[in-house]
């Protein structure tokens, strides 16, 4: 005859069972995170005709390009008049990310855990974020590559594909910018703890044959192997 546990056990034993689970998939996902970071994909390209950067708020990446290029006219696909501060800027910066934590959290002071919990672990809606900048200056947390102008139509595609279009366009949220210079738009794509804002930059710089790690969930992953 099995023996019945009384109901204080069962949930006990269930709550180590489940912090066991937990402490498992933090350590395979800490494991996998760092494997393929180490290991990078794409080279260094020989013809340097395009300057962008990759820029990281310790978190986030984002990728930042020439506004006006022969290339491309970022200004075509994103309408100045969206802004509060109309000023063509010789840069704008890209990125992608979950669309709640976007536009519920515009500083670190106003995380919410339900907020984070859902980013991480739930599929969820996503944005892109875009900032009119004047050119980054390379440092510690924003790296610049030179690329030819192939690799960079390339590279624009990858990005112009995330946007949501409607007959209009790229489809704006209204009034949800942090500053004068920003803007969010929808986007394709689904944010969870193996689709983040990073892996979104990973793949857009593989897109373009930009050197990166394999698989990047975290933003060192797209910068350590960019060089100086």
């Amino acid at each position: 005859m099995k023996k019945i546990l009384p109901i204080g056990k069962k949930v006990l034993l269930g709550c180590a069972i489940s912090l066991e689970c937990f402490i498992g998939f933090i350590c395979f996902y800490i494991v996998f995170a760092l494997f393929g970071m180490m290991f990078s994909c794409g080279c260094h390209d020989n013809v340097k005709e395009i300057t962008i950067f990759v820029r990281c708020n310790g978190v986030h990446t984002d990728i930042c390009m020439p506004s006006v290029s022969p290339e491309k006219n970022w200004f075509s696909t994103i309408n100045l008049a969206d802004f509060k501060e109309k000023k063509k800027t010789e840069y704008i910066a890209i990125g992608w990310g979950d669309k709640g934590f976007f536009l519920d959290t515009p500083t670190w002071a106003e995380l919410k855990a339900s907020t984070a919990i859902n980013a991480i672990f739930l599929p969820s809606p996503t944005a892109l974020h875009v900032e009119l900048l004047e050119k980054p200056k390379q440092g510690e947390t924003i790296k610049m590559v030179q690329i030819s102008r192939k690799s960079y139509k390339k590279l624009v595609a990858h990005i112009e594909s995330t946007f949501v279009h409607s007959k209009k366009g790229v489809m704006l949220i209204p009034k949800r910018g942090y500053w004068q210079t920003d803007n969010f738009y929808e986007a394709h794509g689904n944010y969870h703890c193996f689709n983040t804002c990073n892996v979104w930059t990973n793949g857009a710089l593989k897109s373009a044959n930009i050197p990166t790690a394999i698989f990047s969930v975290f933003p060192e992953g797209n910068l350590m192997h960019l060089g100086h």
